[in-house]
């Protein structure tokens, strides 16, 4: 990682111990709040465990309902230790079972710090609001606790955001974190958090049944990460052919509307059988999984790159024309061939290259079938001049296209490159005209 990101860790963890340091001024606690934490603690040491990935590098955990709970009912000392106590425990079970998350020693300490930061602004906001710890059954109380609500999601996804930009190198937008739907739940966790401490000043049984809403939640939590997945090609993390579809016809008609280029790039990898035929099908995996790295490093953050099945490839280049799509191509050919992929079942690297094909609107095509034709025709005439070369649509000579025209009904099932190492089998529905 870089200074930046190292320095923002130590800053962290350094405001969240001088936090800690500040709590333990308070009064001793009472009886009743020792009982009042070892229950929050145990709900949420179990919450802790239910955790739910989503798209971004977010994961999504149950734990906030009860953090915001023990905020209300806890000093800050014991609302220290209510933050503490499951993380730790999930970090060791992590360890125990050798699991690849919270690896790094600097991880959960860091998630710990951020909820420390984060519930000590929502502390701050919401005595400023209620002082004296009003009833929370009260109207005030309700507006502060939706204030200190905000404050701790606000302040927790900053926190986080700032660590995947420094540390991961993701964009603000690629990370997620202040995207509504993830400060939407977030804050609606925090909320039933709410309706959990009301239930403990009345009755602590009747949490339970006040937690009932929180499986529908966690249900509802994994439907992100299977929307991702439903557009995601398995093998390379890139976009599915029928969600590129989508992309790539909106894209176009924005093109269209506002009259500004747009280049659509097809690009084959060559030899793929052969890959699988020396090495094994694990090694040609291997070989796609590194090339869509390569790709995602070679196109910026708007670009949409896509797999749209075997070998082949296609990213489109939003407000880019021909000769800055050609130095993108050769760029990402160049670092392809320059790639040794390194495979567990072979003793020395892999080798891979690609043969690509470049269509720009308006000048090769105005519709999404003759783009794709286009750019497919090109990577044929790549493939007949010997493979791991970039060819322009524009360069390919008329009597070659007529050849490969598409049939009358511009249909791509209809239509088919049967006869060419490079196919696109795959469908592109057109805008409405």
């Amino acid at each position: 990682m870089s200074r930046r990101a190292w320095a923002n860790i130590w800053s962290v963890l350094v405001v969240a111990g001088v936090l800690v340091g500040l709590s333990l001024r308070d009064p001793a606690p009472a009886a009743s709040q020792w009982l009042t934490l070892a229950g929050l603690t145990a709900l949420a040491t179990i919450a802790q465990f239910f955790e739910a990935e989503a798209p971004g590098f977010q994961w999504y955990y149950p734990t906030l309902v009860f953090l915001l709970a023990g905020l209300l009912l806890l000093p800050p000392f014991l609302f220290v230790l209510l933050v503490i106590i499951p993380h730790l425990v999930e970090w060791a079970k992590k360890r125990l079972t050798r699991s690849p998350r919270l690896r790094a020693w600097y991880v959960q300490p860091f998630n710990i710090a951020m909820h420390i930061i984060a519930g000590s602004a929502a502390h701050w906001v919401y005595t400023a609001l209620v002082p004296g710890r009003a009833l929370l059954r009260t109207p005030m109380a309700l507006v502060a606790i939706t204030a200190a609500a905000l404050t701790y999601v606000i302040v927790n996804h900053i926190l986080a955001g700032r660590h995947l930009v420094l540390a991961r190198g993701v964009t603000w937008r690629e990370s997620g974190v202040l995207g509504t739907e993830n400060l939407l739940t977030d804050f609606v966790l925090l909320y039933l958090g709410f309706v959990v401490a009301v239930h403990w000043t009345l009755m602590p049984w009747l949490v339970l049944p006040a937690l009932a809403p929180l499986v529908l939640m966690y249900r509802a939590l994994s439907v992100p990460r299977l929307k991702r997945e439903a557009q995601t090609d398995g093998k390379t993390g890139l976009w599915n052919a029928r969600h590129f579809t989508s992309l790539f016809t909106v894209e176009l008609e924005r093109a269209r509307r506002f009259q500004r280029p747009l280049t659509l790039i097809i690009a084959d990898l060559d030899l793929l059988r052969n890959i699988n035929n020396t090495y094994g099908h694990l090694a040609g995996d291997t070989v796609l999984a590194g090339i869509s790295q390569i790709i995602r490093q070679t196109t910026r953050d708007y670009d949409i790159p896509a797999r749209l099945g075997g070998e082949e490839f296609a990213i489109v280049l939003p407000e880019v024309e021909l000769a800055e799509a050609c130095v993108i191509a050769e760029r990402l050919r160049q670092a392809i061939e320059a790639t040794r992929f390194q495979v567990s079942t072979c003793p020395t690297p892999i080798q891979a290259t690609m043969s690509l094909g470049i269509a720009c609107f308006p000048s090769d095509g105005t519709q999404s079938t003759g783009l794709i034709h286009e750019a497919d025709v090109a990577v044929y005439q790549a493939k007949l001049k010997g493979r791991n070369c970039v060819v322009c649509a524009s360069d390919v000579p008329r009597t070659i296209k007529l050849e490969l025209r598409q049939p009358a009904d511009h249909s791509l099932d209809a239509y088919a490159f049967a006869h060419t190492p490079a196919r696109s089998l795959w469908t592109v529905a057109e805008p409405a005209q």
